[in-house]
């Protein structure tokens, strides 16, 4: 699709295809294969009851409510238990705000994203952004340690534990800039979101880091892509 053709917004209704035209049920699961299967899973994990609080919970003894969860501190005292648990985080959820904005959020942004680049596209990018923000987040968190050795700040950061896919859909939105005709307009309204959603809303200052990270990460990755894959495919002179 060439650049002249994009909507102004790239978002589409989840029971349509990529051309508006709704699907049947076996075809409309199929073209977002990622976005239902992902949303299937975390309200199975979260009517089972299998998420904790974010804090009150201890790396041992803390049942599932600590596996399902990152703790920033492992990034340095156990690394790979660290990169293990972002294959885990994305799936549990510490309240039902949380899911529910997570859920509405997929239904959104990130199946019109898949609709149009592919469910293994949109996983790795998914995962891709959101690894990137925890790792941007936890090391900034141990250098700020190192300087503000009594921050009040950082040590709630640290005695919490992290999970939901909020920081991998943000990478997501950051990517779909690229399909709109306007580029800067997704992001814009993003920023705008979390201004809100951090002064007023009350989320966190480390939350609203970890998406914006985030956003920044899936929009220089998938124009990076685009870009590649527009050299690639360009005539030779």
């Amino acid at each position: 699709m060439s650049k002249e053709k994009n909507p102004f917004l790239p978002w589409s209704w989840p029971w349509c295809g990529s051309t508006g035209v709704p699907l049947r049920p076996l075809e409309l699961f199929l073209s977002r294969k990622f976005t239902f299967s992902y949303l299937i899973i975390i309200w199975i994990l979260w009517l089972l009851d299998l998420t904790g609080p974010a804090n009150d919970c201890y790396i041992t003894g803390g049942g599932y409510s600590c596996i399902s969860g990152l703790w920033a501190g492992d990034l340095v005292d156990s690394p790979v238990r660290f990169f293990t648990s972002l294959f885990v985080i994305p799936f549990f959820h510490h309240d039902t705000t949380h899911i529910v904005f997570v859920s509405m959020s997929f239904l959104v942004f990130v199946q019109s994203f898949e609709v149009r680049e592919g469910a293994i596209r949109t996983y790795f990018l998914f995962m891709i952004c959101l690894s990137a923000a925890a790792v941007l987040v936890s090391i900034g968190m141990h250098i700020g340690e190192l300087i503000y050795t009594d921050s009040e700040f950082l040590r709630s950061g640290f005695a919490r534990n992290w999970n939901g896919g909020s920081a991998g859909f943000f990478g997501i939105i950051g990517a779909s800039s690229h399909q709109s005709r306007k580029v800067w307009m997704v992001p814009l309204i993003a920023i705008i979101f979390e201004t809100w959603n951090h002064f007023f809303n009350g989320i966190g200052a480390l939350t609203s880091s970890a998406h914006m990270i985030s956003m920044a990460a899936g929009f220089l990755l998938w124009g990076y892509w685009i870009s590649s894959s527009s050299e690639s495919i360009a005539p030779k002179e």
